[in-house]
């Protein structure tokens, strides 16, 4: 388990106008987000607006990430998800950070996110890296499917 460090994790971002590396992200979504009643098509995630990333630790990839800009200072985090078979190792507070990291990079000052209220784990790790719950909302995307809103100004 010591393998997998935070400065070994890299963020490469997807080219969305590659039908393959479009189909990819639905692939990992349809796996992840299957209990989301408005998954996304690849046509649907090929015109969004939306940067996605692989996430690499020691050279494989660990899961994906993304943000879409709500106005230029403003960024949601989106879809970040880490593989199952990387899970338990401590790299989902690593790439929730390498993804607020590259907004900030591009010069965001504030992140928000929403989580489902059954990830608890993804709420206590923004939680520890300083977000706070702005918001609860039941039956967000359909009936039973509640979300979490947090955000987190950046320095």
């Amino acid at each position: 388990m010591g393998e997998y460090l935070e400065p070994l994790l890299t963020l490469k971002p997807y080219d969305l106008k590659n039908s393959l590396e479009a189909q990819e992200i639905l692939d990992v979504v349809n796996e992840y987000y299957s209990k989301s009643p408005w998954l996304p098509t690849k046509e649907k995630i090929m015109a969004a607006s939306v940067v996605y990333f692989r996430a690499f630790n020691n050279g494989k990839q660990i899961g994906i990430t993304g943000y879409s800009l709500k106005t230029p200072t403003l960024a949601e985090t989106i879809k970040t998800t880490i593989f199952k078979e990387f899970r338990g190792l401590k790299l989902g507070k690593y790439l929730s950070q390498a993804i607020e990291d590259e907004c900030q990079r591009i010069g965001v000052k504030k992140v928000m996110s929403t989580v489902y209220y059954f990830n608890h784990v993804m709420v206590q790790i923004k939680l520890k890296q300083g977000y706070s719950i702005e918001g609860y909302h039941p039956d967000h995307e359909a009936p039973g499917y509640h979300e979490y809103s947090l955000g987190k100004v950046l320095k």
